[in-house]
C-alpha cells in the first residue's frame, strides 16, 4: 500500500481553505477550536470502546 501523503495534505488543506475562505480572523480560530472538541471526543469515544473490549 502506497500512502501518497502529499496528495492527501494538499486534499485537507484545500477542504479547509474551502471551508474558511470568507471568514474573519475570529471566526477561523472558532472553526478550528470546534474542529478541535469534535476530534477530541471521537478520540475519548473510540478509547471508551476500546477499553470496554480488553
Amino acid at each position: 500500500m502506497v500512502v501518497k501523503a502529499v496528495e492527501m495534505v494538499r486534499k485537507i488543506r484545500d477542504k479547509q481553505f474551502e471551508e474558511t475562505k470568507g471568514l474573519s480572523v475570529e471566526e477561523q480560530i472558532e472553526f478550528i477550536r470546534k474542529k478541535s472538541e469534535e476530534l477530541q471526543k471521537r478520540f475519548k469515544r473510540s478509547q471508551r470502546s476500546i477499553a470496554g473490549k480488553v
